[in-house]
């Protein structure tokens, strides 16, 4: 009876489209860079999106294979050419998806979706071992979670632990809370807001340099002509189609005139 059974289910395989196997066997879809970005792609063209970003008044196919193959070119810049990793593929998409879905960016969801910051930047393995120098979280192996902690503008790989404001930072991974810095007495302490006395620019605040005429922190540029997220306070530059300036906002709703939206169309 048993035999009869197990060949019963041998021949129904055999007799199936592509036959039958485990989950397990099914292959990665996230496994390239190509992959990835495609699934990336996707998760980013929300309904919402292509309707906002095109000006259309209805989403159709022709709009969002458009907005999917811009976004995978995006996606593809975003990446180095060697060390993707697969393995914390998923997070990172679902975190694309969320941002995307409401076609309004948060500046927190501007750092995942616009410069691959938490969860996505976990996809690389950096050559960097643990401890050694780096400039960013690429160049550690990130699929370990170990990122680039910065102390005194000096980075090193370590897996990062955050410690409330005020408290030491004195060991290898101890990492502050955003807004803060590891100060020169190793201890969480606030940024710099302008007309502040500061020694370094990482003493400052987001989008504050520290001038070395007056040794004070001072705004990059005016919040009405920022280049880049990293000149405003805000982390975010909202900057017009054909435009090579924006201003600093604290967040951006997807619009036909929206200069995010030219690779999302």
């Amino acid at each position: 009876m048993r035999q009869g059974l197990r060949f019963s289910f041998v021949l129904l395989c055999l007799l199936s489209f592509g036959g039958c196997s485990s989950t397990e066997d099914a292959p990665d879809p996230n496994a390239t860079v190509s992959g990835f970005c495609g699934n990336w792609a996707k998760a980013a063209c929300s309904s919402a999106v292509v309707l906002a970003c095109s000006g259309a008044e209805k989403v159709n196919a022709e709009l969002t294979d458009s907005c999917v193959m811009s976004q995978r070119v995006f996606c593809e810049g975003l990446l180095p050419a060697k060390g993707y990793s697969s393995q914390k593929a998923s997070q990172c998409l679902s975190a694309v998806q969320n941002a995307y879905k409401d076609a309004r960016l948060t500046a927190a969801e501007i750092a995942t979706v616009r410069h691959r910051g938490d969860p996505c930047n976990h996809l690389i393995k950096g050559t960097q071992a643990k401890g050694e120098s780096c400039a960013s979280d690429d160049d550690c192996n990130t699929l370990q979670n170990y990122l680039c902690v910065f102390k005194s503008g000096q980075g090193s790989c370590e897996i990062p632990t955050l410690v409330e404001n005020g408290d030491p930072c004195s060991a290898a991974g101890a990492a502050c809370n955003t807004g803060y810095y590891c100060g020169v007495d190793e201890a969480c302490v606030k940024s710099k807001d302008v007309g502040k006395a500061c020694n370094a620019d990482f003493e400052c605040a987001t989008g504050l340099v520290c001038d070395p005429d007056s040794e004070k922190c001072v705004a990059r540029v005016s919040a009405e002509s920022c280049t880049q997220d990293a000149d405003c306070t805000t982390n975010v530059c909202d900057i017009p189609v054909n435009s090579e300036s924006g201003r600093c906002v604290s967040a951006i709703t997807l619009s036909a005139s929206t200069g995010i939206c030219e690779d999302l169309r």
